[in-house]
């Protein structure tokens, strides 16, 4: 008896595992201020995720270009961890330790875990995630304009290679909430969330909220 009942729980532990793992191998997640928390380096091996900027006037996905800059924990003064170009101005970054910002006539905070952008005074930023797998994925996010104090705010776009998902178009302080379901990509297929600066780039501080299933 003692036998049979040992028997019939290693069973039940290997179809518990099996169930486990197949879901795991069918169902994942990528969640861009998780995965941007925790990065210690521009492009971790296996990283999905790339920080971009397109200094052309042509919004397409050949004209993005890797941000130049990486520091982790402390960037430009603020514990902050980002990819960043200090000619333009644009930066994409990951607040480490909330801090409120004070300046063009207003203040905010920039809350811990959150990750943020700026576009540059002559170029839009760009999240890139490449997709690891071939399948249908969701995306669901939000877009917030956290400066309303000053600028005009911003425009964005979701796109899948160099055709548009979704996109909208942000009033000072304005906000979109991204959603996209069953989205067919292919393993290396890239998704662009595009963040442009319209007239005036100033005052364009976004917070961003990404995540893709599958």
């Amino acid at each position: 008896m003692k036998f049979l009942k040992t028997a019939i729980l290693a069973a039940a532990l290997a179809a518990s595992a099996a169930a486990s793992s197949a879901w795991a191998a069918t169902a994942q997640s990528w969640n861009l201020a998780r995965d941007m928390y925790i990065a210690t380096e521009s492009a971790a091996p296996g990283s999905p995720w790339a920080f971009m900027q397109n200094k052309t006037a042509q919004n397409l996905s050949a004209n993005y270009t890797m941000m130049p800059t990486f520091v982790a924990d402390t960037c430009n003064g603020a514990n902050v961890t980002c990819w960043r170009d200090a000619t333009t101005g644009a930066y994409i970054n990951v607040v480490k330790k909330s801090f409120t910002f004070t300046g063009g006539g207003g203040s905010f905070v920039f809350k811990q875990g959150d990750a943020v952008t700026h576009p540059g005074s002559n170029s839009q930023t760009v999240v890139r995630w490449t997709s690891p797998i071939s399948g249908n994925i969701n995306v669901l996010g939000r877009v917030n304009d956290l400066h309303n104090s000053c600028g005009d705010g911003i425009s964005w776009s979701l796109n899948l290679g160099d055709t548009p998902i979704q996109s909208g178009n942000l009033p000072n302080g304005g906000s979109s909430v991204i959603k996209a379901s069953d989205v067919a990509v292919d393993q290396g297929s890239a998704v662009y969330l595009v963040i442009n600066k319209k007239a005036d780039h100033s005052c364009d501080a976004t917070s961003l909220d990404l995540l893709i299933t599958n």
